[in-house]
């Protein structure tokens, strides 16, 4: 779409906006959808990319090879919040399987947690939604072994 092998690359297709770098994503996606305010964890450059590269030292490049799949017709929905390693393995698994999703963050003070909250009657992530199969569940492991025994070819 841009014209290179490059990632990440973000459109938004609610401003016509697309561009690459991580900085400048980030910087973008806080003024046009927050409060202008880069984290300062994010605000680093390199340094934010290097501790971000060596937290994948240790998953060993799980989340970075594609692994061939069957597409479902509906995403999935997956509530989950990046900060737990236990929702990062199950995106992981997501993403090398390219499998379509909508990831509802439930970061630490967000409504979200309330509404998953109301629809399941506690909280806990990640959360698994198949509405191509039906199939709504907790717990990392069990997720990745439905993921894989459901989608992976």
């Amino acid at each position: 779409m841009g014209g290179k092998q490059q990632f990440p690359y973000l459109v938004d297709p609610n401003t016509g906006v697309a561009m690459y770098e991580s900085d400048d994503i980030i910087k973008y996606l806080v003024k046009e959808y927050g409060d202008g305010t880069t984290p300062l964890m994010l605000s680093l450059g390199l340094l934010t990319t290097l501790t971000a590269g060596f937290a994948m030292i240790g998953r060993m490049g799980k989340g970075s090879m594609y692994t061939p799949s069957k597409l479902p017709p509906v995403p999935l929905e997956l509530w989950a919040y990046e900060a737990s390693p236990f929702c990062k393995i199950v995106r992981e698994v997501l993403v090398e399987l390219e499998l379509p999703h909508i990831l509802h963050s439930t970061a630490r003070g967000s409504p979200k947690r309330q509404k998953l909250y109301e629809e399941v009657g506690h909280f806990q992530v990640p959360y698994l939604d198949d509405p191509n199969t039906g199939v709504k569940m907790f717990e990392s492991a069990e997720i990745i072994d439905y993921l894989r025994a459901t989608y992976a070819l």
